[in-house]
C-alpha cells in the first residue's frame, strides 16, 4: 500500500497544465451530476 501511494504521489507531482484541466474538468462534471440528484427528489 505504501508503494502505491508513493508512485502515486510522484506521478501527481509530475502531472503538467493538461493533465490537471482534466482533472478539474471530470471533478466539475463528476460534481454537477451529485449535485443535480438522480433521486424522487430531482424533480423539485
Amino acid at each position: 500500500m505504501e508503494h502505491f501511494f508513493r508512485d502515486f504521489v510522484r506521478y501527481v507531482e509530475r502531472m503538467g497544465t493538461q493533465e490537471w484541466l482534466l482533472v478539474f474538468v471530470v471533478a466539475l462534471i463528476v460534481g454537477v451530476i451529485c449535485m443535480r440528484g438522480f433521486g424522487s427528489r430531482s424533480g423539485y
